[in-house]
């Protein structure tokens, strides 16, 4: 549905979700709905076409879980005969970003552990397993993947800023990472010489993405 965006540092975003459309979101985004929608809480993110059996909405929301988010989702659905508003908000200063999943590679994206605050019903949240040497400089042994052909809302601290590359490689601080599509591979290096390793403030290495495609970071991490 159609969306604004209200604030800055701690910005509102409402939604206009059309009639019998169903958003899901993390538990506690939440800050008003009007009259008309139906409040469940599931294991169940709703990608799949048919009812999933006990044990594979287990597995579901022990993946989701190991990927920053709570094993249990929120669904919202409007039950109202014409379009009806729903308002979430971030719990810190920074930003809140929205990512058409139509428009990147293969309807996937990969996000920072627990960015994911909503996206429409369809929308799968999964986890795909990071390089080893992420788990010592800022990514944790997984990324959150996104995936289905809807809008998704992403949690970011700061002011988010998106980069494009056409097979070059970027360098950027470990924690200000947010979220990148396919085509990017995303490792580490080393952060420079001993000297600048332990007086330069970035500490031991620096993340590197090297490749085709987008990815979304904020200036300065929020810490």
């Amino acid at each position: 549905g159609v969306f604004n965006v209200t604030g800055d540092s701690m910005p509102l975003v409402e939604v206009q979700v059309p009639s019998q459309m169903t958003m899901i979101g993390e538990a506690g985004a939440l800050s008003y709905f009007e009259d008309g929608f139906l409040m469940e809480s599931k294991f169940d993110d709703g990608a799949h076409a048919h009812e999933q059996s006990c044990c594979q909405k287990c597995r579901m929301s022990c993946r989701r879980s190991c990927s920053g988010e709570n094993m249990s989702l929120v669904h919202f659905t409007n039950q109202a005969d014409s379009a009806r508003t729903l308002g979430f908000a971030s719990n810190l200063p920074g930003h809140i970003i929205a990512i058409n999943l139509n428009e990147v590679p293969e309807n996937v994206l990969f996000t920072m552990n627990g960015s994911f605050m909503m996206g429409t019903k369809g929308t799968r949240i999964d986890l795909a397993r990071a390089d080893c040497k992420q788990c010592c400089f800022g990514a944790g042994l997984c990324f959150q993947k996104l995936d289905g052909n809807g809008t998704v809302f992403l949690n970011a601290g700061g002011s988010v800023i998106k980069q494009s590359l056409d097979g070059e490689t970027h360098r950027i601080d470990p924690q200000s990472l947010v979220a990148f599509t396919k085509g990017l591979s995303v490792s580490v290096q080393k952060a420079g010489t001993c000297m600048t390793m332990c007086c330069g403030g970035e500490g031991l290495a620096l993340t590197t993405l090297s490749g085709t495609g987008d990815y979304w970071l904020p200036p300065r991490p929020w810490a």
